[in-house]
């Protein structure tokens, strides 16, 4: 069942029923139900690494569910080009928990652009906040650099940031009634 609230006052459930949707009658809402969606774009800087302590992208997002029997749909996409022949594993976290894995293999010596993804439905059990972010491992004396903007050929000037030609990194989350 798809749910869409255009108005901020009226939500529709699939087959058209009106309920409230005040802080107060969330409870009512039909399993399925998006509660709320939350956006972060993370595109300032960039985050280099090539030692083998797992690092934070910078790519993170909170959200505080109504209900606690929601669950979580966690959707992130970033850029990363990598230089060298390694594994990358990057994890998805609620707080500092793995809950969620993506590896991918460098099979190069040159330098290669990749554009990772993740998706996952959490059930966080909770109405406290929860932030989620996405870390990443990567093989010793190995180059990876996520969000990563365009850069003069001395590699002194990052072009991009917000405007222009620079790489973003997107998270989005949706409370889904249980």
């Amino acid at each position: 069942m798809v749910i869409l609230n255009l108005s901020g006052d009226v939500a529709l459930s699939g087959n058209g029923t009106a309920f409230g949707n005040s802080a107060a009658s969330w409870s009512d809402a039909p399993p399925g139900t998006i509660i709320q969606v939350v956006q972060n774009i993370q595109g300032i800087g960039q985050v280099d690494s090539s030692d083998t302590t797992e690092y934070d992208i910078g790519l993170n997002c909170t959200i505080t569910p109504q209900r606690a029997d929601s669950k979580i749909l966690i959707h992130a996409n970033w850029s990363g080009i990598q230089e060298g022949a390694f594994l990358i594993d990057y994890y998805l976290n609620r707080g500092t928990t793995h809950i969620h894995m993506y590896q991918t293999y460098q099979g190069t010596g040159s330098w290669t652009v990749s554009f990772p993804n993740m998706m996952y439905l959490d059930s966080p059990a909770t109405t406290s906040a929860v932030t989620y972010k996405i870390t990443a491992l990567v093989g010793s004396g190995h180059d990876l650099r996520t969000n990563y903007n365009a850069t003069t050929s001395d590699d002194t000037t990052v072009h991009g940031e917000l405007t222009g030609i620079g790489s973003r990194g997107t998270m989005i989350l949706m409370e889904v009634a249980g």
